[in-house]
């Protein structure tokens, strides 16, 4: 889970600040978002610094903590996503960190509910503006959706293969 806060938080901020220096964000929603982005940090640094203090628990507590990023990336790809398109990478991020500890099955269920909650997402905004959203954004949703769960199965057969290279040089 160090790697989540090595690689993935920074480009979850570095994104969320392009959109919101980029986007025309009224300030309630860029406190929100900065509110959420602090809090999640915050929280994902406490998790990954005190996880070996509860090493019975360890497995729970990642699984938890991919949970946990993937609810907050919703909350912020619903406050960005019609702001500021690239947001949809957020929904690589917990999948992709489930991959380096979790078997193919469980990697692809997290990688699943990633898109489901994507698209879902986009459905439910697109309800709530009451816009009727065509075929082609349904398409590139959909390509984005799957290249979620392709790219999450490939992180996990790298770790896999890692291991494997690994435990055989000893």
């Amino acid at each position: 889970m160090h790697l989540l806060n090595t690689y993935f938080t920074p480009f979850a901020l570095i994104l969320t600040i392009f959109a919101i220096y980029f986007s025309a964000l009224d300030k309630q929603t860029t406190y929100i978002t900065f509110g959420i982005l602090a809090a999640t940090f915050a929280i994902n640094w406490w998790m990954s610094k005190n996880e070996y203090k509860f090493f019975r628990w360890i497995q729970k507590i990642r699984v938890l903590t991919v949970v946990f990023n993937l609810l907050i990336t919703v909350v912020i790809f619903y406050l960005l996503g019609s702001y500021w398109a690239p947001t949809w990478l957020l929904f690589l991020i917990a999948p992709s960190a489930s991959a380096m500890f979790m078997k193919r099955t469980q990697v692809f269920l997290i990688a699943l509910s990633a898109a489901f909650l994507m698209l879902g997402t986009y459905y439910f905004k697109s309800l709530y503006l009451g816009l009727e959203l065509g075929t082609v954004h349904w398409a590139m949703a959909s390509i984005h959706a799957i290249f979620v769960i392709l790219f999450s199965l490939f992180v996990n057969s790298m770790s896999q293969m890692i291991l494997k290279v690994r435990d055989s040089s000893r």
